[in-house]
């Protein structure tokens, strides 16, 4: 409720600017500006929620997991040509591996975009020439391991056991569902996820699968 009623209120607010005489157009551009920011937020909230809630189905098939990762990569840095460079270390030994790739490349994209914002938060990661890595490692047989690792601000102690828990934050844009439901897709797929981080340090973030048959 909190996370709906706040943009609901920026909407209201900049609604109620446009309804005032002689409106500026800086004013009108600020305006429109924010409820197409907050409207996305909405939409991307109940999304989230839709996501979580609902009974997780898997379409399991041999995947390329160097080629999702290269993909959720991209879909994580967007359009934006400013988002934070992501450097690539991908196991070649890697073989055709049985998962659920859409669920999967899901999970890493909430992962690398909560790298993205945290690295942005943190000035001293902004000359960094990679300052996200994202690695796939042969564990042995029929394992592997993912990793995310970012420069960013880090997750403070008393946060860090908290980060998978439903609809807990510290961004203000922030739904508190993207590792959630990170955490239930790796998890019903066998696998386990696990974060660590020092706050001005970085954070990593760990998955672990083992073969889906």
């Amino acid at each position: 409720a909190h996370e709906i009623r706040n943009p609901l209120m920026i909407i209201k607010t900049a609604l109620r600017k446009l309804r005032g005489p002689n409106v500026k157009p800086e004013e009108l551009r600020v305006a429109v500006a924010d409820i197409d920011e907050e409207t996305a937020r909405l939409n991307r909230l109940v999304s989230e929620v839709l996501d979580f809630a609902k009974p997780i189905k898997f379409d399991l098939a041999p995947a390329d997991l160097n080629a999702l990762c290269q993909d959720a990569a991209k879909a994580a840095a967007g359009a934006d040509a400013g988002s934070p460079v992501i450097r690539l270390e991908l196991d070649p030994a890697l073989p055709p591996f049985v998962t659920d790739a859409e669920r999967l490349r899901l999970a890493l994209v909430n992962i690398l975009t909560n790298a993205s914002d945290a690295v942005a938060a943190n000035p001293a990661a902004v000359d960094a020439a990679h300052p996200i890595r994202l690695r796939t490692r042969l564990q042995g047989p029929g394992r592997v391991a993912i990793e995310v690792q970012d420069q960013g601000m880090g997750i403070a102690g008393e946060d860090l056991g908290r980060v998978f828990d439903p609809y807990f934050t510290t961004r203000r844009t922030g739904t508190g569902l993207g590792l959630a439901i990170s955490k239930n897709i790796v998890e019903g797929l066998g696998g386990t996820i696990g974060v660590s981080s020092r706050p001005g340090q970085g954070t990593e973030v760990r998955i672990e699968l083992s073969m889906k048959v």
